[in-house]
């Protein structure tokens, strides 16, 4: 019993933990500027930044204010709160200025200025939507046990296993990156997951002793989740992004029933995380939650999550 307490202790404190840790995360950004989602018109600002450096390159002065001043066009009009946006509006301003002097080689320099901090936007906008599908697993515990039930082990209480391991999918929706321009840089998705829990499972006694097999053999105790949370992201733009879940709904399917014949459960969860861009639209996370059943099958379905998962942008 000890032992089960003291790894109940450690889920919450794995999940308390995550959303400490996301909360301290995220919340620098609050005050900060996002990285908005890209414009065209800073792809339109890339180019003609690169071909004001180029004419300016080759002495043509005229031709590179030419081109800056097209740039600056696009990058004004852009609409993007970005540091580099407006570095690159600086620099473009700066081309026009010493290109109209005649001044080539100062043109071609800010020309090539503002082609780095704008090309630097298209770098930190590489998500496009902000939707995932995801991928997830590791290990989870009932907060109690299942022992002592009619189909579980005949009220023998054999089956006292709590642990276990899960594994599930799903989707993540982008509905604001920027609570709809309330906090820059956080942003908030609509998960919808599906999950499975295999939990520690032992060689019982079981119902089969109703029709005179007394026999031991091993009864499965498994678990099925449906989900729809909001999750809130951190960091929006940047390859590090710390999230929790406030709280979601649960739809749960426990197997075997309960005494009473009873599988179906609702409840809610609570969890945090953070993930990593590898490359590309290509991330890897942690992932800590806990659920509150409501218990409507007569059993305590209550239970903690903690493990890995990989998501694809699209």
């Amino acid at each position: 019993m000890q032992v089960q307490k003291r790894r109940r202790n450690i889920g919450l404190w794995a999940v308390a933990a995550s959303l400490a840790a996301a909360f301290a995360l995220g919340a620098p950004v609050l005050s900060s500027s996002a990285l908005a989602a890209v414009s065209p018109h800073v792809n339109e600002a890339v180019e003609h930044a690169k071909g004001a450096a180029l004419h300016g390159k080759q002495g043509h002065a005229d031709a590179c204010v030419q081109r800056a001043e097209e740039g600056l066009k696009h990058a004004q009009a852009a609409g993007v709160k970005n540091p580099h946006v407006d570095m690159g509006v600086i620099h473009l301003m700066e081309a026009v200025q010493h290109g109209k002097a005649g001044h080539a080689d100062a043109c071609t320099e800010h020309a090539e200025g503002a082609f780095t901090h704008l090309t630097e936007v298209l770098a930190e906008g590489t998500t496009a939507t902000g939707n995932r599908v995801f991928f997830r697993g590791g290990y989870g515990a009932l907060t109690s046990d299942r022992a002592g039930e009619l189909i579980t082990d005949v009220h023998t209480k054999g089956n006292t296993g709590t642990g276990g391991y899960y594994i599930g999918g799903g989707a993540e929706l982008m509905v604001t990156k920027d609570l709809w321009g309330m906090m820059p840089g956080v942003a908030l998705v609509g998960e919808i997951g599906l999950e499975f829990k295999r939990w520690s499972s032992s060689s019982v006694v079981n119902g089969e002793a109703l029709v005179g097999n007394t026999a031991p053999a091993k009864v499965q105790m498994t678990m099925l989740t449906a989900s729809v949370a909001p999750k809130i992201k951190f960091r929006q733009g940047t390859d590090f992004q710390p999230w929790i879940i406030p709280a979601g709904l649960d739809f749960h399917v426990i197997s075997p029933t309960s005494s009473q014949i009873n599988y179906l459960d609702i409840g809610v969860q609570f969890g945090g995380g953070a993930e990593f861009r590898v490359w590309k639209e290509l991330w890897l996370g942690l992932d800590s939650r806990f659920h509150l059943a409501s218990n409507q099958t007569n059993t305590v379905n209550n239970f903690w999550t903690t493990g890995i998962y990989g998501a694809i942008g699209f």
